[in-house]
Parts: structure tokens; sequence; C-alpha cells
């Protein structure tokens, strides 16, 4: 699970619950919009597509009650005429078509019903159109008729007013739902926008204090990094120095002592002569490593590179091995194998190779078999140096290379190591673009590897073996 320590990794929580609240308020936003809208759109329709047609066509219905009645009355009072009776048969067909529409909607219960006013305006068109035929013959039967057919159409007049109230009713209370309805969701997205405007000022704020963190963050790495290298610098200073300083003494020391043992070969100190030489070669050759150290730490390892064939340089790194063992009688054996060129500074890259071979011989047996083998493959030339001397630990095995560092401090101290062998190995391999390689077990022994870029590859499996005693084969 991710933790979230320290000032820069509140600012990244806030950071991450601010941009998360802003996707759920969108996510909100968006689902409450479209409910609102939904909701508003039904209230909407049902206003103008029942309450306000219901108001619209009761009032249609009103008028065409009345229209009826305006030809009736015409015809009573001036008398009877074809054109006044075409009005009338005209304004009761609009009557029925009326009665039609306001029928296809729902009328409330408790109000006039479209189909009782229809029935009603049916029976006052069979009761007036036969009277009209006796408006000019007999007058008297007219106006009887007449009279109680406008008692009907004012009955019908009163219902279609009762729908007509009704649906004003309706209409203002859906106009009203959708006032409400529009002023909820007005109220909703009011507090939508407020809520994204908090949660963007809220990732405003953590945005501005993450980049003020990272810059403070970035200044004081920067300026732990010129420290580092002041301190840095100051060391590979102080370890010049004292090396320089070291040189002159222990060159002073080692010739006195060398003196001493020349003009008495028989005196009785030669024995710690014999070892104040000794020592001080030891300290002159660690004094050379800090200083070869020091200068690959300051700046690049000055190397005076060269194109050389892998079969003539191996030849040649075989050759001072095997002066370099036989003078301490370690049995030794070449497996080289290998073609192309590699380009390297030679005395750097065989000074690399005699590292391993100097360690091999250090930590193995005499009557234990040291071997150099090497082979060109994907573009590389491995140098491999193995011997079956006690094997390293695989805990220690990442850190061989490192300076001053020793798998058993006690024996090395025994055999005259410094610690930095493999460390210089590392540091010139490196400066020739190339990798170091431990490896150690019960079976295999101890293997040291080094790799070199090919200048030009001939990855075939030819080459040559050279045997112990010189011979190619």
């Amino acid at each position: 699970m991710m933790e979230f320590k320290g000032p820069q990794g509140r600012q990244w929580y806030v950071t991450l619950v601010a941009v998360g609240g802003l996707m759920l308020m969108l996510l909100l936003a968006g689902v409450v919009g479209l409910l609102l809208n939904e909701r508003v759109d039904r209230i909407t329709r049902q206003a103008f597509l029942y309450d306000v047609e219901l108001l619209d066509d009761s009032d249609d219905l009103l008028a065409a009650i009345l229209e009826v009645r305006h030809y009736h009355r015409n015809i009573a009072f001036t008398g009877y005429s074809e054109d006044q009776a075409a009005g009338l048969d005209d304004a009761y067909l609009t009557l029925l078509g009326e009665t039609e529409e306001l029928e296809g909607l729902r009328v409330p219960e408790d109000s006039p019903q479209p189909e009782q006013i229809r029935a009603m305006a049916e029976k006052y068109h069979d009761n007036v159109r036969p009277a009209l035929d006796l408006a000019d013959t007999n007058p008297e039967a007219f106006e009887e008729v007449s009279d109680r057919e406008l008692a009907r159409l004012e009955e019908m007049r009163r219902a279609a007013e009762e729908i007509e109230e009704e649906g004003e009713e309706r209409s203002e209370s859906a106009l009203e739902s959708v006032e409400r309805a529009t002023s909820t969701t007005r109220l909703v997205l009011l507090v939508t926008i407020g809520g994204l405007l908090l949660v963007g000022a809220m990732l405003a704020y953590a945005a501005v204090h993450v980049v003020t963190e990272m810059r403070r963050s970035y200044a004081r790495q920067k300026e732990a990094a010129r420290a580092a290298e002041r301190a840095s610098r100051a060391k590979t200073d102080f370890v010049a120095d004292v090396s320089h300083e070291l040189r002159t003494p222990l060159t002073v020391l080692k010739g006195n002592a060398e003196l001493g043992l020349a003009l008495e070969e028989d005196c009785s100190h030669g024995e710690i002569l014999e070892a104040i030489v000794e020592e001080s070669e030891n300290m002159t050759s660690m004094v050379e490593d800090l200083l070869f150290l020091t200068r690959s730490d300051s700046a690049s390892l000055p190397l005076e590179m060269e194109p050389i064939g892998v079969e003539q340089f191996l030849a040649g790194v075989a050759d001072r091995a095997r002066v370099f063992l036989e003078q301490r009688g370690v049995t030794f054996r070449t497996e080289i194998r290998g073609d192309g060129e590699v380009n390297v500074d030679r005395r750097r890259a065989e000074q690399a190779i005699m590292v391993f071979v100097d360690n091999a011989a250090k930590f193995g047996s005499p009557e234990e078999l040291v071997t150099l083998s090497s082979a060109t493959e994907r573009g590389e030339l491995r140098v491999t140096v193995k011997n079956r001397g006690p094997t390293i630990p695989e805990e220690s095995l990442p850190y061989v290379f490192e300076r001053f560092y020793r798998v058993d401090k006690s024996r090395e101290r025994k055999r005259g190591g410094t610690g930095l062998g493999l460390a210089i190995a590392k540091t010139i391999v490196q400066a020739h673009g190339g990798r170091v390689e431990a490896r150690s077990g019960e079976r295999e022994g101890t293997r040291m590897s080094l790799y070199l870029p090919l200048v030009a590859a001939s990855l075939s499996s030819g080459g040559y073996e050279k045997s112990a005693d010189g011979s190619t084969g």
C-alpha cells in the first residue's frame, strides 16, 4: 500500500485527494444533471402536453358553444335565413370536433366529461334542427324549442367553463412545478459548481505546494550535491597530498634499509632491515594505488588507446602471467580463444588482468591450478582468471571490487593485500567502456572476469590454446 510520509508526501496526498474529489464531483455533477434534466423534461412535457392543452382545448370548446349560441340567438331574434342556418350547422360541427379533442385528454373525474357535453350537443342539434323548418310557419313551436335548447346551451357553457377552470388550475400547478424543478436544478448546479470551484482551489493549492516543495527539494539536493562534490574534492586532494608526502620518506626509508643490508650482509639486524624493505615496498605500492584511484576520481583516467589484435594482446598477457606465477611456484594454464581487435591502453589493460592473476596466486594454494581463459562473444572480449582456492561467500561477491573491501581481513593482512587491487582493475576496465564480474562456488572455484568491447567483432569459435609449457594448439 502506498504510504505518504513527510511534507512532500502530505502534499502528494492532498493532490491525489483533490484530483479524486474533482473527478468524483464531475461524475456527481453529470449524474445529477442528467436526473434533473429528465425530471424537468418530464414535468414540462406533462405541463404542455396535458395540463396546458386541457386549458387550451376547454377554452376552444367554450368558444364553440358560444358560437353555436350566437347563431341560435340570431335566428331567434331576426328570423330564419339560410346563411344563419348554415352558420349554425358549421358551429355545431366545430363543437363536435372540440369535444372529440377534449375526449383525448384525461379530464378529472370530478369535472364534467367531454362525452357528456357531446351527448348534450347531439341532443341539442336533434331538437333544434327540425324546429328551424317551423320558424316561418309555426313561430310559437320554434320559440318553445328555442328557449329550452338555449337553456341546454347554457348548461353546456357552464360545463365547459368548469373544465376550463380545472385546466387553468392544472396549468398553473404544472407551471409552478416547472418553476420549482428549474429552481432546484439551478440550486443543485450552483452547489455543484461551488464544489468544483472548491475542489479546483484545493487542487491548485496542492499543486502550488507540490511544485514549491519540489523546487525546495531540488535546491536541497543541488546543495547536497555541491557539498558532496566539495567533500569529494577535499578528500581527493587530501589523499593526493598525503600520498605525495609519503613517497619521499618511504623512498628514504627503503633506501637506508637496502644500504644497511648492502654494507653488512651478516648484520644481526638483517631480518629487521629486510622487513623494513618489504613493508616499505608494500606501502609504496599502496601509495601508488591510492594516487591512481585519486586521479581516476578527479578526472577521466588518462589512457593511451590503440587498436590491437586480441591474439597478440592476450599472448603478451599470458607470457607475463606465466613468468609471474612461475616465480611463485604456481601451476599455470591458458585457454585463450577469440579474434578481432580491441581498442585499449595496453599497459593499463594488462595491469587489470595481472591484478586478477595476482589475486588468484595470492589466495590459492601453490599446488592449485590457475587458469587464464578468454573468448569473444556478443561483441565483447571476455578474459577470465580462475583458481581453486577458498571460495568467496555469496554475500561478499557484490563488494569484492569495492575499495579496501576484504573478505577475510586477517588472512589478507598476512598475505600483504591492501584491498585496492580489484578496485583498480574495475576502474581501468570501466575507463575502457567495459565491465567486471566475480563468481565463486565449491565446484567451479573463483572466477574473476573482465569484458572489453571489440572494435571489429569476428565471433567465430576459432582461436588458439596455449598450454603451460608454451605450446599452442
